[in-house]
């Protein structure tokens, strides 16, 4: 059956709803069935249906899920754990479960702020995860000044006087007084704790429905996992090697050299929020991002993005990096201002 030939399915979510929606959908165990394509449609918050289209409303309900999944139902610093709430069951983590699918396959967005020790044990069962691959997951887990603490701690500087090292254990309800024989042994087990034996019930319920992504080599083993992991991750040198455009004048060169030094500068935040802006997703999830001039001047001025292709369109008509440092840095602080052609 031709993509043309299968019957569209709509998902529908609201704007301001979108993790609950999501769910409530994908609480269908039919959703992934290839026997059908999708349509995804955003409803606003004055209750009006969104008139994009395409792979970049799909792209940007996906990273948009995953960001208002993290402080609901994940703890953690740098990379995220899952978390038990009551109002949460198996058949909610089954949902979940399905989206993070759907959202792979069909937008190549994983959702890499989840612990890798936890996708791991979702995948290969927790024996193969090796106590190296957990430790620097715990330490990604715990918040940066832990992390010094406990890594402090487990090397030759080990005082038992600590109390930033005390109050580190205690907050994860450790109950062994820490020595420097058994510090490591109890940083191990914390990291064990946090990671493999909290998550159990959602790694048992999501697991199931995760195997089918061991089909693609990137999840076939925690060694192609992990260098998934760091393929997905944004830099500014990456983003920048995404751009693909003809500059045919002096002006436009000009702008595009712009671009660049504007994106080699942003911060890791600011980044994915550029990314977001241009492609629909926060992370790096297309092959390239084409850059088209245009000479729009005063008022009317600004970056339009078109995030199906994506395509960036930016004027040629700024008279300095200032101007559009300026004018990109304000659009990006202000999302309600960004300008889609998504159709």
């Amino acid at each position: 059956m031709n993509e043309t030939d299968k019957p569209v399915r709509d998902i529908v979510v609201h704007r301001a709803n979108i993790l609950k929606d999501v769910i409530e959908e994908f609480k269908d165990p039919t959703i992934l069935e290839t026997t059908q394509t999708y349509n995804v449609v955003i409803i606003d918050d004055h209750g009006r249906v969104e008139a994009g289209r395409g792979t970049g409303v799909t792209r940007e309900v996906v990273s948009l899920f995953w960001n208002q999944f993290y402080p609901s139902l994940s703890t953690g610093a740098n990379r995220k754990i899952p978390s038990i709430r009551h109002d949460y069951q198996k058949p909610d983590w089954e949902a979940i479960a399905r989206f993070l699918v759907f959202g792979y396959l069909n937008t190549h967005y994983f959702p890499i702020t989840l612990s890798p020790v936890f996708v791991a044990d979702c995948l290969f069962g927790e024996k193969a995860i090796s106590k190296d691959f957990m430790l620097n997951s715990f330490y990604e887990f715990v918040s940066n000044d832990e992390a010094e603490t406990l890594k402090k701690a487990s090397s030759s500087d080990f005082d038992l006087n600590d109390d930033e090292l005390l109050d580190v254990l205690s907050s994860y309800k450790c109950h062994n007084l820490p020595t420097k024989d058994n510090i490591s042994l109890i940083i191990s087990q914390l990291a064990h704790q946090e990671l493999v034996q909290k998550p159990r019930f959602i790694s048992n319920s999501m697991a199931p429905i995760l195997n089918q992504l061991k089909d693609s080599s990137q999840f076939s083993s925690i060694a192609n996992l992990t260098s998934f992991y760091e393929s997905k991750r944004p830099t500014p040198k990456k983003v920048v090697k995404l751009f693909v455009g003809t500059a045919s004048n002096d002006a436009q060169r000009q702008t595009f050299d712009h671009l660049k030094r504007f994106v080699k500068s942003l911060s890791d935040e600011t980044l994915r929020l550029f990314l977001q802006f241009s492609t629909g997703s926060d992370l790096l999830v297309v092959e390239c991002i084409t850059i088209n001039f245009t000479t729009i001047n005063g008022a009317a001025r600004r970056p339009v993005a078109h995030t199906c292709g994506p395509v960036l369109e930016m004027p040629s008509t700024y008279q300095s990096f200032n101007e559009l440092v300026e004018e990109f840095s304000s659009i990006l602080s202000n999302k309600e201002s960004w300008s889609f052609d998504i159709v």
